[in-house]
């Protein structure tokens, strides 16, 4: 029995990772998560005055902005993100001597999230052009409400969804050594900012794709096979 418990442990320790560069996946995301937070940022939030609003959507060439956010690159980004949760998922997994189930079923949950919010908050922002397009006036209110309802997704939803991804990333790869446990502090950190600084500083969103480009990068990295001093 001991004999077949090293024997398994070492062959996942130097089991081949499968299609590693998938892990680019997570350096798109993140470039595209920028960009469309710069674009979102141009367009007035949803408690700016009547003139703003007015200003911002009675204008075409103002609301392409939004429009190429909602429709190309809040999308993609969030179809990047998903090739990136399977990158990490299968790094963790098969450096793992046992899996977690629990905390692998609450990854996969929490980067459903994730991608939800995101593609909520993309849906939001054309709703509102989409409003301001027809008929002969804007309707303020509605528009407020969709802003509204966007921005409650993007703190609410979106950023809480990574604070806990990023959390149980972290632990994961604590347990799994396949990161150092520096990383894991780190981590934690970061999802602590995004779970309770985000209201005050709009700017904390991006330690979100700084944490995803930091950890595309590890996996990209040779990773040393693991050794086993038992038996040594």
């Amino acid at each position: 029995m001991r004999r077949s418990s090293l024997t398994n442990a070492a062959d996942t320790a130097f089991a081949p990772e499968r299609h590693p560069r998938v892990a680019i996946a997570g350096l798109v995301f993140s470039l595209l998560f920028v960009v469309a937070w710069l674009l979102v940022r141009g367009s007035p939030a949803f408690d700016a005055d009547d003139d703003e609003l007015l200003a911002y959507y009675s204008d075409a060439g103002s609301r392409h902005a939004t429009v190429i956010a909602g429709l190309y690159v809040i999308p993609l980004a969030s179809i990047a993100f998903i090739w990136f949760m399977a990158s990490a998922r299968e790094r963790y997994i098969r450096t793992a001597l046992r899996e977690d189930t629990i905390l692998s079923t609450a990854h996969v949950v929490a980067g459903a999230l994730v991608v939800t919010s995101l593609l909520t908050l993309a849906a939001v922002e054309l709703g509102a052009v989409w409003l301001a397009e027809v008929g002969d006036s804007i309707e303020l209110g509605g528009i407020r409400s969709l802003l509204a309802l966007g921005e409650a997704s993007s703190q609410i939803m979106a950023l809480r969804s990574a604070a806990v991804f990023i959390g149980i990333s972290a632990t994961r790869s604590v347990r799994s050594k396949v990161f150092p446990r520096s990383y894991g502090v780190l981590s934690m950190l970061t999802a602590l900012g995004l779970m309770v600084v985000y209201g005050s500083y709009p700017w904390v969103s991006m330690l979100f794709p700084a944490w995803v480009t930091a950890t595309s990068v590890l996996i990209l990295l040779p990773r040393r096979a693991a050794t086993t001093s038992t038996g040594a």
